[in-house]
């Protein structure tokens, strides 16, 4: 088993155990509403799989045309284009497509060696994942208290500062600030490196067991190797925690807010509770609900921002595999990487509504 087909069967199994617990542990109406959230992920999946592959082959260009070029002969074009199968009813290509889905067979790539695509993004997966995960966590810890303390503060300098930081993040384009980090601290104070996951010196004598490199200098002991992936993860993983923190302050700002002019919150004043205690102990926990529920919405834009992200550092991810197999017409290769973005927001957006209803009873159908 390949380590893609490794995570993505494990991340599911954790998945829809958590869902058959809330199942078996909600009450009638919670059954009803996870029943039906799982019955419209399942078509909105195939929807978008049929899109793609119907978008990928109406659009200009082909693998045949993006290999040989211009200078191609006619006769080479047909030989490529049946080894590829291009040449079958479009039908034909579609329910071929599908029933390798069905086999979780994403395929070979059409160019460059003709490598199963699985095996192409087992090696792609890794690197996103590291890069997602620090810039979503950044996002929601400085984002959520951020607004907590600009509630705190309401109408004085520093509410208005991180409002305007706040509107300024979510609208600044995530290329855009990825070049002026660089620029900044890459290129005129040569703090930090503007391109890549590693060193090469440093990667030549790091072992390879996850393809997650913080966790395999962890694993093999490399703190050289370790001190190298985290020097080049911060300024990719700032820009795009920069950009999705936005978003999380102004809605963690609203939330405390309203939960600040609750009855619990004036007796707790009343008692002499110190109103940084009432702010992000209290106020702050019952505002959380709504902002479990955005984390979900975003993860959506932390795949989108990733693809821009990667793009700009070279960082080795599937943002970055996407863009290049775009370019040069490679449908299987889209197709499989789509296909896997498709499932994780679907499954994340599933997981974060059914999550919300356990927490909020008032949610159902």
């Amino acid at each position: 088993m390949s380590p893609l087909a490794g995570i993505c069967i494990g991340s599911l199994a954790i998945a829809f155990g958590f869902i058959i617990y809330a199942f078996l542990r909600g009450s009638p109406g919670l059954r009803s509403y996870i029943v039906t959230r799982v019955l419209l992920t399942l078509p909105m999946v195939f929807i978008l799989v049929t899109v793609i592959f119907v978008v990928m082959r109406v659009i200009p260009g082909d693998p045949v045309s993006s290999q040989l070029g211009p200078r191609g002969s006619i006769e080479a074009r047909e030989r490529m284009r049946e080894q590829l199968g291009l040449n079958d009813p479009i039908i034909v290509q579609y329910f071929n497509y599908l029933g390798k889905v069905v086999r979780l067979d994403l395929g070979e790539a059409l160019i460059f060696g003709h490598r199963p695509i699985i095996d192409e993004l087992s090696e792609r997966l890794p690197a996103t994942i590291e890069l997602t995960l620090p810039a979503m966590v950044f996002a929601v810890g400085f984002g959520v208290l951020s607004g907590a303390l600009a509630a705190k503060n309401r109408k004085k300098a520093s509410d208005y500062g991180l409002r305007l930081f706040s509107i300024a993040s979510y609208s600044i384009p995530i290329f855009w600030l990825g070049l002026v980090l660089q620029v900044i601290f890459g290129i005129n104070l040569g703090a930090f490196p503007i391109a890549g996951r590693i060193d090469s010196i440093t990667n030549i004598g790091l072992e390879r067991i996850t393809n997650v490199l913080v966790i395999d200098s962890i694993i093999t002991g490399n703190w050289a190797a370790l001190g190298s992936v985290l020097h080049h993860l911060i300024l990719p993983s700032l820009t795009l925690g920069i950009v999705l923190t936005g978003v999380f302050v102004r809605l963690s700002r609203i939330n405390v807010i309203e939960s600040l002019v609750q009855d619990y919150i004036i007796a707790g004043r009343a008692r002499g509770i110190r109103e940084r205690i009432l702010v992000y102990k209290h106020a702050l926990s019952n505002a959380l609900i709504p902002i479990v529920t955005l984390i979900g919405l975003q993860f959506s834009v932390l795949l989108a921002g990733a693809v821009l992200t990667e793009t700009t550092f070279s960082w080795p991810g599937m943002g970055l595999y996407l863009v290049e197999r775009i370019g040069q017409r490679d449908y299987t290769a889209v197709q499989g990487v789509i296909l896997v973005f498709a499932l994780s927001v679907s499954v994340i957006s599933l997981l974060t509504d059914i999550i919300y209803a356990f927490i909020d009873p008032r949610v159902r159908y």
